[in-house]
């Protein structure tokens, strides 16, 4: 295969004696396109594989933007792109130098897989993933598979298949009864592995021409193969592609585009070659370092840091990203960062395991969200009271019930193994530890008693977060933290798994489970502002503690003074 090579000036430099060495350098935005790739955090489509990519999905007004500041040629950006080693077969990125000196040539080389067919691409990508993950060696979702093959047949035998966002099969993958947030490499691997095998069956004379293959794109498919990431920076670059493409549609550069093919030159690379001459040099810092953990530490440490990205796309980010091996390495420094990975793959658990009554209900920032979900920082918000066992706080009292509950009643419990009270704390909030239970048993029952699956138009529905008299962060903050009220009150340190439920009947003996399914009229109020949360919580537990007549639904509306 053809090899493509590219050649700059550069300056090497070691931050410490420890560190990785970093490569300072420039390039036109379109060599950089060429050689770089930009591995988005994305739903492909038709079958929902998602990849395990961390740049977010390019924001269309921010390219404007950028494109008209880079529209005036006075216009400088000194930030560098940032960039990091992605280590391909065939490929290689070098620097060379006299002996002892700082400044040499970056020599970056790699096959030419912008003519490779879609079977050469997907055993490398297979491959890179298999060196990360093991080799792949699940019986292929046979189902899946045909599915897959009929979808491809029409799209082969049709100039224009669209395939609807929500046409998901749902295999036995993913029902699976327990996940961990390694698991969706895994799922990322059977997706490119199951396109792999059909790909072996099929002539490439049939797929000549095709943009996508199965809902992967090939520009998609190449962010994960080129020779260099970008880490941070997409969007400069895309503006600066945009604004030199705009810059070619000036009469002079038509002009000479014009005289170099009637001179007998092939229009394409005429093309190529003037859009190369009026892109933008852009800076780039390289760190010299195939890693993928620490490419998700630098995209994630600068962009928390400097331009912060939703805590949802954050968190996907982290905890999908990465095997359960590279995120315990990377751990502390996230932590040391001010980044809580902890925090961020427990709340990925809730969001995505079957076991969990929120899953598929919480945002985590991708476009394929949909609307009305959890918001990530309360799905979190739950967990604290769960895990951590402090925020349990009623909205119109300050006392804390899940920490008293802590303080005064786990120690004993026999659901954790220590008396002691700080290693009884750690069991219980250990990332798989005892809390996980706790927390699906009281959910669901929750779920179960007063929310309705099914029909979204009911005031009870567990899904929609602006229609639901359930599904809120005021109303599960409210029966999260009356639970622990409870456990207090009866001073109970919960046993076993089964007293559990026992206990939960007993907290809500007496309760009409038709309390949240009513019209409480709120047009025009707002939900989570102090007074309203205050009166939703004392007329909960006012009701609770004395069941009887359900509150007036006028009440509701009404801030609590």
């Amino acid at each position: 295969m053809e090899m493509l090579n590219f050649e700059y000036d550069a300056v090497i430099l070691h931050q410490t004696e420890s560190s990785k060495p970093i490569l300072l350098f420039g390039a036109p935005a379109t060599d950089i396109e060429t050689w770089a790739g930009i591995p988005q955090k994305k739903t492909f489509q038709p079958d929902g594989a998602e990849s395990s990519g961390f740049q977010r999905v390019e924001n269309k007004a921010r390219l404007e933007q950028i494109r008209r500041f880079y529209l005036n040629e006075s216009n400088v950006i000194q930030n560098s792109l940032i960039c990091a080693l992605r280590g391909i077969e065939g490929g290689s990125v070098a620097f060379e130098s006299e002996p002892d000196s700082i400044v040499g040539k970056v020599k970056i080389s790699f096959p030419d897989l912008y003519k490779a067919n879609y079977l050469f691409l997907f055993s490398l990508l297979r491959d890179s993933l298999e060196k990360r993950l093991g080799k792949y060696n699940q019986v292929i979702d046979r189902v899946l598979f045909e599915k897959l093959k009929g979808q491809l047949s029409q799209q082969i035998h049709s100039d224009d298949v669209d395939h609807e966002p929500d046409d998901y099969l749902e295999t036995e993958t993913e029902t699976e009864s327990v996940i961990l947030e390694e698991t969706h490499l895994h799922e990322f691997l059977r997706d490119v592995v199951i396109r792999h095998e059909i790909l072996k069956e099929i002539d490439p004379i049939l797929l000549s021409g095709m943009d996508s293959f199965l809902g992967f794109d090939r520009d998609a498919l190449l962010s994960f193969l080129l020779p260099v990431t970008l880490v941070d920076g997409q969007h400069r670059l895309k503006g600066a592609i945009i604004a030199a493409k705009h810059h070619i549609q000036n009469d002079k550069y038509v002009d000479m585009m014009a005289d170099k093919v009637l001179a007998g030159e092939e229009p394409n690379k005429v093309e190529r070659d003037i859009l190369r001459l009026v892109s933008r040099k852009l800076p780039i810092s390289l760190l010299m370092d195939d890693d993928p953990k620490e490419q998700v530490f630098q995209f994630v440490v600068i962009n928390q840091k400097a331009t912060p990205i939703g805590k949802s796309l954050l968190g996907t980010i982290i905890s999908t990203s990465l095997t359960d091996d590279e995120m315990g390495l990377v751990n502390n420094r996230l932590r040391d960062s001010g980044i809580l990975l902890e925090e961020a793959r427990a709340i990925t658990w809730a969001a995505r395991n079957p076991e969990s009554p929120f899953c598929g209900l919480v945002e985590r920032g991708m476009q394929s969200d949909k609307k009305d979900l959890l918001q990530w920082n309360v799905m979190g918000s739950l967990i604290q009271i769960f895990r951590n066992l402090n925020g349990g706080s009623l909205f119109h009292t300050k006392v804390d019930y899940a920490k008293t509950w802590r303080d005064n009643y786990l120690a004993n419990s026999a659901l954790v193994e220590s008396h002691n009270r700080e290693d009884a704390y750690e069991q219980w909030r250990a990332l798989d530890g005892v809390w996980k239970k706790f927390f699906v048993i009281f959910w669901s029952k929750i779920r179960d008693e007063f929310g309705d699956v099914t029909d979204n138009s009911r005031f009870n529905y567990w899904g929609n977060t602006r229609r639901s008299n359930l599904f809120n962060k005021i109303s599960l903050t409210i029966l999260a933290a009356d639970f622990f009220r409870f456990l207090c009150i009866a001073k109970i340190t919960l046993d076993d798994e089964e007293q559990i439920n026992d206990v939960i009947n007993r907290w809500l003996e007496g309760v009409n489970t038709k309390y949240f399914d009513r019209d409480w009229e709120l047009s025009g109020v707002k939900k989570d502002s102090t007074g309203i949360r205050a009166r939703w919580s004392d007329l909960w537990t006012e009701y609770r503690d004395s069941p009887g007549q359900l509150p007036q639904v006028r009440f509701y509306r009404q801030p609590k003074k």
